[in-house]
């Protein structure tokens, strides 16, 4: 970076944080990090990065979430064989939210990370970590460049040091646009609250209502980590129900107050949920992809099953508090 002079390198770096932004906003989860990787690498080159997300057990990182931009999937696990031997590991955790800089051909750096730089090509790295305070969860990110390259010096240091808070921003507000585009196709989006979790069921950002739902049904959850495990449909539990949609390596929730009647089918709780919405038969029908006079054929069941004569009981009975 020397060959930028302190006025244009900061008219550089702005320019970066203010795309890293518009990029958190137009791109979804899935694709992300590599748009924002590749502009990163405008300012500060290097040949190939991991960018992820860990939660340090007993002085290691344990890995939520991972993006390895011009690495083979296999790094992940050879760098997992010899995490305990990484030096970088150290460094980051003795003084997070400052970069350093490794040369993975140092003998002095160990026999591990020598063969994790020779078996992937990698001469330097460059790294950093910022600590949530609240989660206690570790964002890094190491940038890598093959050896012979122009080796990283104490400006990229410097400029990696006051972008990583960037980077963090940009993934939350990735997140929550993704939160936003969610709840426009979803269906009575103002009964639900969203969230994000990685795939082993860690809380990356969420609304509050989301976590209010959740103490509803464990009045004692203090997370991160959610409490209960999903499977492929979610949760039903006997106040919240959680839908959940896999984008990349993230998971999507949709959390909503559990408000089926036992009485009831499922496909009768479908139609007494959309009359309980207000809606008419026709609205129902559409919803569900069921003709009129189905519609009618359940709410004539569900009259019955309930002892009820009007949607107005029924909207009534789905909206009363629970037990």
């Amino acid at each position: 970076m020397s060959r930028f002079d302190p006025n244009a390198l900061l008219h550089a770096f702005s320019t970066l944080t203010l795309d890293l932004h518009r990029l958190a906003q137009d791109q979804d989860i899935a694709n992300f990090h590599d748009h924002a990787l590749e502009r990163i690498s405008r300012l500060l080159p290097f040949d190939s990065a991991w960018w992820g997300r860990a939660a340090v057990i007993d002085g290691l990182p344990e890995e939520h979430s991972t993006y390895l931009y011009n690495l083979p999937s296999p790094y992940l696990a050879d760098w997992q064989s010899m995490r305990h031997a990484d030096v970088a590991v150290a460094l980051t955790q003795k003084m997070p939210g400052q970069a350093f800089i490794v040369d993975m051909r140092d003998p002095a750096n160990g026999a591990a990370l020598n063969w994790l730089g020779e078996r992937h090509d990698i001469g330097e790295l460059l790294c950093i970590a910022h600590v949530d305070p609240q989660t206690c969860l570790s964002d890094h990110l190491s940038l890598y460049r093959k050896p012979g390259a122009l080796g990283f010096d104490e400006q990229d240091c410097h400029l990696l040091n006051n972008l990583m808070l960037h980077l963090v921003a940009s993934v939350s507000a990735n997140q929550i646009r993704a939160l936003v585009a969610m709840r426009e196709t979803l269906t009575s989006p103002r009964k639900l609250a969203l969230a994000v979790c990685d795939r082993r069921g860690v809380l990356q950002c969420s609304e509050r209502g989301f976590v209010d739902l959740l103490l509803s049904e464990w009045p004692q959850w203090t997370g991160p980590w959610l409490p209960v495990k999903l499977d492929e449909h979610g949760y039903e539990g006997r106040l919240v129900h959680i839908e959940a949609s896999a984008v990349g390596d993230q998971i999507l929730l949709a959390a909503r107050i559990n408000r089926a009647l036992p009485q009831l089918s499922p496909r009768e709780n479908d139609v007494a949920q959309g009359f309980g919405e207000g809606k008419t038969y026709k609205e129902v029908a559409r919803d569900l992809g069921l003709s009129p006079n189905t519609v009618r054929h359940h709410i004539r069941a569900i009259y019955s099953k309930l002892g009820v004569k009007d949607k107005a009981r029924i909207a009534h009975l789905l909206h009363a508090p629970p037990d």
